[in-house]
């Protein structure tokens, strides 16, 4: 199974906004054996413009107004707010 890495997202995100260089070694996106990991299901309703999965694992190797283009966009900032939303429900 292929889950999001929460931690790693957040904290690539964190230093793209302070203006550092996308990190081309952090992996977001990992699979797991969903027998041995913890993980939770984060529900959604789509929107019209949705990151894709190809767009995730390959933000870091796009030019840079392409990658503003799709950090930016509502339904990234989505998966950005759900991630945060999951540290927080771990952390509690």
């Amino acid at each position: 199974m292929q889950l999001v890495n929460i931690q790693a997202f957040i904290r690539r995100e964190w230093k793209t906004s302070m203006g550092y260089k996308m990190d081309h070694q952090v992996k977001v996106l990992k699979f797991c054996d969903d027998q041995a990991t913890d993980y939770a299901i984060l529900s959604h309703q789509w929107i019209d413009q949705e990151v894709n999965y190809d767009e995730i694992t390959k933000l870091t190797k796009m030019e840079k107004d392409k990658q503003h283009e799709i950090c930016h966009c509502d339904s990234y900032q989505k998966i950005l707010a759900s991630c945060g939303q999951a540290k927080r429900d771990v952390t509690n």
